[in-house]
């Protein structure tokens, strides 16, 4: 008997320490980088759910593409921008951090500068955090929505695009799948330092049939739908940002509901007042005449 007790406290003990371990093993881990070798090395390793963290600018001679992995850039106050001297782009894709088929990318906390063509981009489902991310000066734009998901929670724009300005560009490549959908999220905040185009449709897109927009319940700023644009609202409902007109395309979306925003004067009330002590003024008299006469 006391045999089969000490069997069973030593399978139970064998049994937690396994599930012990396994915790351990699979726990979140994060990673420190200071040149794109170290970054790319990282990204190549990294577990679902790790951080990779930036000790020092960064600059690529190629994009970074992810598929299939879940984890966080902490920037740490540093940019990643384009190597000029030795840019390569991967085939037509110019951008610097492009989120594929089934990854998950948060940016924390960074700037991207100078891309050939976007700063970052959310690709045939791919989905991309801006977190506290800045992005200015990129060829093309500074963020690219096609067929992906990005979910804003802090981001500022400056000036990008080689003539006008252009934020935020939803689009659809046409290798991208049929059920991936262009989406953006507000989770958050959203500022620019332009006023064009800081939310532009792609025009002369064949495959751009429709996209989504949605915000969180707590968000901030908020994305909707007035008429035949997109609308960046602040915690006012004052309308920030409009998009270009959206034309042959199906938006999903919560639509823009104007708020009455008239200063109350106070003059109905005094009407009404007004009114009432003339009526009641005017039955007095009448009393008064009618007591007279008699």
């Amino acid at each position: 008997m006391k045999s089969v007790k000490k069997l069973i406290v030593f399978l139970v003990v064998l049994f937690l320490s396994v599930i012990f371990t396994s915790s351990i093993c699979n726990a979140a881990t994060t990673k420190t980088v200071s040149d794109e070798d170290e970054l790319k090395n990282a990204i190549s390793t990294v577990e679902n759910g790790d951080t990779i963290e930036l000790t020092a600018d960064i600059k690529l001679k190629s994009p970074i593409e992810v598929t299939s992995k879940n984890f966080k850039i902490n920037g740490k106050g540093h940019t990643i921008s384009k190597d000029d001297d030795n840019w390569a782009p991967n085939g037509s894709n110019g951008t610097l951090i492009t989120a594929g088929p089934d990854a998950t990318i948060e940016l924390i906390n960074l700037s991207l500068k100078n891309s050939q063509k976007y700063g970052v981009q959310a690709y045939d489902g791919g989905h991309i955090i801006l977190n506290g991310v800045t992005i200015s000066n990129c060829g093309f734009g500074g963020v690219l929505v096609n067929a992906g998901t990005v979910e804003i929670k802090d981001l500022s724009l400056g000036k990008n695009g080689s003539s006008n300005n252009n934020g935020i560009e939803i689009g659809k490549g046409a290798a991208t799948a049929d059920a991936s959908v262009p989406e953006i999220i507000m989770n958050g905040k959203l500022t620019s330092t332009e006023k064009e185009n800081v939310i532009y449709v792609a025009e002369n897109n064949p495959d751009l049939k429709k996209f989504e927009v949605k915000n969180s319940d707590d968000t901030t700023d908020k994305i909707l739908l007035s008429g035949d644009k997109v609308v960046i609202t602040d915690k006012n409902n004052k309308i920030l940002y409009s998009s270009n007109d959206i034309k042959d395309v199906d938006v999903e979306g919560t639509k823009y509901v104007k708020k009455d925003t008239t200063p109350k004067t106070g003059i109905e009330e005094n009407i009404a007042v007004a009114v009432f002590a003339m009526a009641l003024s005017s039955v007095s008299i009448f009393m008064l005449k009618r007591k007279e006469c008699n």
